[in-house]
């Protein structure tokens, strides 16, 4: 909280140093000190049904969202009861229990310490007042964000052996449909020239752009953008209504020509895109079916056509099997 005026006189506040510290706020007449010390905040990764759960207060744009936090109560025993209230007052889950606690993360923009802990909860989710929408999201999809409650999400990811983004690989986020599938591959939708220069920053040496130059979301010169960023630069036209083996196979033998190269896949909305890397990660990775195909499906749901060359390839791919 910011003062101008004393809060028990309303005399107009000084500046000046305090017992040999730093400067502070204070009264000349009645000795006030405001010493503006950060207030605690109680922050819970909530865990529910598996997967983890970040809102979006009523107050943020629509698409900002993050942990359960809240002030720390006088009332609360304890940090942990008080972010067990916070689950309860802001998600309506009574069942609810703390699992770690996770760390405490200074926010020197709003003057907070952050004390986050993991949450596991039970009960059906019943949004409170401050809170308009939340989501889902598998741990192994979380992105942290480079601050506080992000910083505390990021910990809590390590600990349990995944690998979250590195925060300079925030500006991929805006990307359209983007999607971090491991260590060395991405997909995503039709990037901008300027998010082409995110994808260099993040790390990638390889574009494969499975969209055909006369698509409506191709990007003009696209290849020169691409090659003046310093990457390798394919092209694959995928022909949306007719996608064929033959392309299939290409993009197979590209993706193993490149090696341990990091590779950014993309085509207008990650949709030719999703199912090309899905086949090849089950036929030529070994990835099970049920694993790669959550990637596919938290893109789109196939249509006929692209169901059918789905099953094709893969009737294909247990033919080949039996050959052998």
């Amino acid at each position: 909280m910011s003062y101008k005026f004393c809060p028990r006189c309303a005399t107009p506040l000084q500046t000046g140093a305090v017992d040999m510290g730093p400067d502070r706020l204070r009264c000349p007449s009645c000795e006030f000190v405001h010493w503006d010390n950060p207030v605690p905040v109680v922050a819970a990764i909530v865990e529910h049904e598996g997967q983890i759960i970040l809102a979006r207060n009523r107050a943020w744009p629509p698409k900002m969202f993050a942990l359960i936090t809240g002030f720390l109560e006088k009332d609360d025993p304890d940090p942990a009861s008080g972010v067990l209230r916070e689950v309860e007052e802001e998600l309506g889950l009574k069942a609810a229990r703390v699992s770690e606690f996770v760390g405490h993360y200074p926010f020197p923009r709003m003057n907070q310490l952050i004390i986050a802990y993991h949450v596991v909860a039970e009960g059906q989710i019943v949004l409170g007042e401050e809170l308009v929408e939340y989501r889902r999201v598998a741990p192994d999809q979380l992105r942290p964000w480079p601050a506080a409650t992000g910083l505390a999400l990021r910990d809590w990811m390590l600990r349990r052996g995944l690998t979250p983004l590195p925060f300079e690989f925030e500006a991929l986020q805006a990307i359209r449909d983007f999607r971090r599938i491991d260590a060395r591959l991405a997909t995503a939708g039709q990037p901008t020239a300027e998010q082409f220069r995110a994808v260099r920053a993040a790390g990638f040496q390889t574009v494969i752009n499975l969209l055909p130059e006369d698509a409506p979301a191709a990007l003009a010169g696209e290849r020169q953008l691409v090659e003046a960023e310093g990457l390798r630069y394919h092209q694959l036209p995928v022909a949306w209504e007719a996608p064929s083996a033959e392309i299939f196979a290409l993009f197979c033998a590209l993706m193993e020509d490149e090696g341990e190269r990091r590779v950014f896949v993309h085509c207008a909305a990650n949709k030719r895109v999703s199912a090309f890397v899905f086949l090849y990660r089950v036929l030529r990775q070994g990835v099970p079916r049920e694993t790669a195909e959550r990637d596919l499906l938290a893109v789109w749901q196939p249509d006929a056509v692209w169901s059918r060359f789905i099953e094709d390839r893969l009737q294909d791919g247990a033919a080949s099997r039996q050959h052998d």
